[in-house]
């Protein structure tokens, strides 16, 4: 009836989820705001970096992201291939282990591969004990600069390929493989002319993930002696107590990042669909000859991204230490207390996040161009760099809100405008797989906005949910500038007991904290990987 469609749409757009989202536009948009007016009012009022350290933090700074990416973007994808579409023995296996350096924070593995392979390192010490080599003979030095933060970075983050080419290539049909195969162009032309121009957006859009996640990472470059626009903001901000110099650099990042943002909306924001009579079945290649070769390949990359990070630890952990370095460690009561604060915190946070992620994906979909302009507004905030979102919070906070500096109110808002966007995204997503039809048919049968998303909207999208939940957990488990500046007294993370130890070089004493990290890491962590399960397709031949 007109009078019943009518109500049904009278109730898209409830003024309290326009306020919840309007809300979150406001937080995302303040600190970038008073960013860019801070900024620009240090000009000429305050030590002004020279050109030349500007030119060397841009390049420094993109090269670096740059390089992350294309090794992530290599490794996630090779990985990807070799799992999905080969008969590669026990591949839920092989699925966990390439997926398992997302548990372990950038910053553990760099300063466990820098331990063992650093000049006098572990490794080079070994050597040269055993007569193999001499110091300075090896070129371990590679390890610091652009060249090691990159590998790092790469290889710690190539989940963030993986995980998109890896459902794109389970989706995907097999169609066009097979009229390749039955006119003989072999395996690797194949993968190379037809697989890759398909994985293309996927690849795209996890690389640039990538490169947004070195540009604004402070942790992995400081360890690695890198200056970065990170590294050089936190120092201004840390050291010198700069925060208008600190406020000047920020610029050239916020910029540099909201362009790339822009190249991702523009290049990566569109899928690739497949005609569905063209659709076929995937079949896996037979390895053959080629078995020795890959298990090699990827064991490698695995004892690089996995097993050297948790071997170092265990090293650590189960290796007498001095006397001095003993004195830095935390002791096992406080240690659990720390614990319990940052699960309990990383939770709560976490919770509050995925519940306005809902309200403002939700309203994204329903409330017109005004609730799409305030969505994508509360998403600013995934254009500023952890370092840039903390200083602008304090800054905003000395000047209005005073009296919450003492408390985790700044740390708890730069967490929100973190990583909100990052779950809008997911849980849009998710939500955009439910047809409007049902949300409508729970309308037209009696049932507010409210209960339409409580007993339909989110029951089905659960699985979505979950893993958007997962990812933001995990994400806010390893944060380390915002934490490392905003933080109360006595109030310490695992990650900033994993950095204070570090950054006086007793890495000993960080062992068991990042040990902790990865293990409340892993529960969550089986949520996004039980999605990565599949059943084996039917084998063809490689060759």
């Amino acid at each position: 009836m007109p009078g019943a469609d009518k109500n049904i749409t009278s109730q898209k757009n409830p003024i309290a989820l326009l306020i919840v989202t309007a809300g979150s536009a406001l937080c995302g948009c303040i600190p970038a705001l008073y960013i860019l007016f801070r900024g620009f009012q240090a000009i000429g009022n305050t030590y002004a970096p020279n050109l030349t350290l500007i030119t060397t933090l841009v390049i420094n700074t993109l090269t670096l992201g740059i390089l992350a990416a294309l090794v992530a973007g290599i490794l996630g994808t090779i990985h990807a291939i070799i799992i999905e579409r080969t008969d590669i023995a026990f591949p839920n296996l092989w699925r966990f282990l390439v997926c398992t350096p997302f548990v372990i924070p950038p910053y553990v593995s760099a300063l466990c591969l820098l331990a063992l392979l650093r000049p006098h390192g572990l490794l080079e010490k070994w050597l040269v004990a055993q007569g193999l080599a001499s110091f300075g003979q090896l070129p371990f030095g590679a390890m610091f600069g652009v060249t090691g933060s990159s590998f790092v970075l790469g290889i710690c983050l190539s989940p963030y390929v993986f995980f998109p080419v890896s459902a794109t290539l389970r989706q995907g049909s097999g169609h066009f493989m097979e009229m390749a195969k039955q006119n003989g162009v072999h395996f690797w032309r194949r993968h190379l002319q037809i697989t890759l121009p398909h994985l293309a957006p996927a690849m795209g859009g996890g690389m640039l993930l990538v490169l947004l996640y070195s540009l604004a990472d402070f942790a992995v470059p400081a360890l690695l002696r890198l200056p970065t626009f990170s590294t050089t903001i936190y120092s201004r901000f840390a050291g010198d107590v700069d925060r208008a110099g600190a406020a000047l650099l920020s610029l050239p990042l916020m910029a540099i990042t909201v362009v790339l943002l822009l190249i991702q909306d523009r290049m990566f924001g569109h899928g690739v669909i497949q005609i569905a009579r063209s659709w076929a079945p995937q079949r896996v290649a037979r390895l053959g000859r080629h078995a020795f070769s890959t298990y090699l390949f990827l064991g490698i990359s695995i004892l690089l991204s996995v097993g050297i990070p948790l071997g170092m630890l265990s090293y650590w952990l189960l290796s007498s230490v001095s006397p001095a370095e003993q004195a830095s460690f935390v002791p096992i009561g406080q240690l659990a207390l720390i614990t319990g604060k940052t699960v309990g915190f990383s939770v709560f946070m976490t919770s509050i996040i995925i519940v306005v992620a809902i309200v403002c994906a939700r309203t994204m979909r329903h409330a017109g161009t005004l609730g799409y302009i305030l969505s994508r507004t509360a998403q600013i905030g995934y254009a500023l760099p952890g370092i840039v979102v903390a200083l602008s919070v304090v800054l905003v906070s000395t000047r209005l809100l005073p009296v919450t500096l003492a408390g985790l109110v700044p740390l708890g808002i730069a967490l929100f405008i973190r990583f909100v966007p990052q779950a809008i995204q997911g849980i849009d997503v998710a939500m955009l797989q439910i047809t409007p039809t049902i949300e409508d048919a729970g309308r037209s049968m009696g049932q507010n906005v409210y209960q339409v998303l409580r007993y339909l909207i989110m029951p089905l999208s659960t699985p979505g949910i979950q893993t958007t939940w997962a990812l933001v957990f995990l994400g806010i488990l390893k944060e380390l500038p915002a934490t490392l500046i905003l933080r109360p007294a006595g109030f310490d993370t695992l990650a900033v007991r994993v950095w204070m130890p570090t950054s006086d070089g007793f890495t000993a004493a960080a062992a068991l904290p990042a040990m902790l990290m990865v293990v409340c890491a892993l529960i969550p962590f089986s949520l996004i990987f039980r999605t990565q399960r599949k059943a084996s397709p039917p084998e063809y031949s490689i060759e």
